[in-house]
Formats: C-alpha cells, sequence, structure tokens
C-alpha cells in the first residue's frame, strides 16, 4: 500500500471514530412500520402518526393517545380505511392534525369525536 493511500485511510478512521463517539441525545430517529394493537405507525420527532388502522378493528374505538411511548398527534390519510365495522371513533387531545380520507369506506361509522386540539383535517376526511 502506498503511503499517501494509508495516510488517506488514517484520516477515514480517525474520522469515523470521532463521529461515533459523538453523544445522540436529543435526536430522534423516525421508524417506518411500527405495530401496536390495531395500528400502524410512524414516529418522526418523538411524535406518532397513525398510519393504518387493521380493518378488522369495530365498534366504538378510542384512539390511543400514545403509541410506542410516543404521542399521537395525527392521523395519517387513509389511517381508517375500510374499517366497516367501526361505529364511532373517539380522538385524543395531542391529535393535532387529521389527514384525508382518513375514514374512507367506513360504512358503519355514525360518530366521530374531534377534539378543539384539531387544526387540520383534510380533504374528505
Amino acid at each position: 500500500m502506498k503511503k499517501t493511500s494509508r495516510k488517506i485511510l488514517s484520516v477515514a478512521l480517525a474520522l469515523i471514530m470521532v463521529l461515533c463517539s459523538l453523544p445522540f441525545s436529543g435526536v430522534t430517529f423516525s421508524a417506518s412500520a411500527l405495530y401496536e394493537g390495531y395500528f400502524s405507525y410512524s414516529v418522526n420527532y418523538g411524535e406518532a402518526t397513525i398510519k393504518r388502522c387493521h380493518t378488522s378493528i369495530s365498534g366504538d374505538v378510542v384512539i390511543p393517545s400514545a403509541l410506542g411511548g410516543y404521542p399521537v398527534t395525527c392521523i395519517g390519510g387513509s389511517a381508517f380505511r375500510d374499517c366497516t365495522d367501526l361505529t364511532s371513533v373517539t380522538i385524543p387531545d395531542s391529535v393535532t392534525s387529521i389527514g384525508g380520507w382518513a375514514f374512507k369506506d367506513c360504512y358503519g361509522l355514525t360518530s366521530v369525536t374531534i377534539p378543539d386540539s384539531v387544526t387540520s383535517i383534510g380533504e374528505k376526511a
């Protein structure tokens, strides 16, 4: 190995060691496929978004205020799509937005309780 190549390799390894030793407190990573109960959700910046609800859910549903220890702040677009046996949904105060078509084809749904904390509701939600 040439002297120049060894020098570049040494510098690169030193840089990697420095980066690996930096503290990562306060840094939040996001995940794309987390599951709890009937819900599939993602976490971004320490907040959970419900991405999908299993279509076997039925009856009166109270959406949890937290999933995986993260506050649920968003119900994603089409999250409850085709949950035909839902009759009512209660949304917690932690939620601030509801995505478009969130309850599409929920034919049995007769009531949705939306708290004042919700400031954004998508198209045809």
